[in-house]
């Protein structure tokens, strides 16, 4: 008993958490799979929850699962996590004033790396004449 006892104070204190179980209905699972893929880790912000190990994305994917089960479309997720978490929590977050620099800031920065550039070479051109 006492052995017992030690074992399951390890595994809380580790962090152990019970494995992930799928849902029974396989296209239930493919929703919720295609769900995963496009909603960020907010831990590793680089990754899906579907990609990530780490402990908030393995809750998000059970409340994914959770909520599929109670019924919801993909959109009420959707709704619902950016609710909780706001616009971050999707990969392709949708375009509007507050994303605008997300989706602009790549074809600026490219935009004014090209400018520099074709004028470094302009004046390269110059001093060579």
């Amino acid at each position: 008993m006492r052995v017992l006892m030690i074992v399951l104070t390890a595994l809380i204190l580790s962090g152990a958490s019970a494995p992930e179980r799928p849902l029974d209905d396989p296209a239930q699972e493919s929703r919720a799979l295609d769900l995963f893929k496009e909603l960020r880790c907010p831990t590793c912000i680089a990754q899906s929850i579907h990609d990530s190990n780490a402990d908030i994305a393995v809750d998000l994917r059970a409340i994914v699962r959770e909520q599929i089960t109670e019924g919801r479309s993909n959109a009420q997720i959707r709704e619902f996590l950016v609710a909780r978490y706001g616009d971050v929590i999707l990969l392709r977050p949708p375009v509007n004033t507050a994303t605008l620099p997300l989706w602009l800031g790549p074809w600026l920065i490219f935009l004014f790396g090209g400018i520099v550039v074709f004028v470094a070479l302009r004046k390269h051109n110059t001093k060579a004449d």
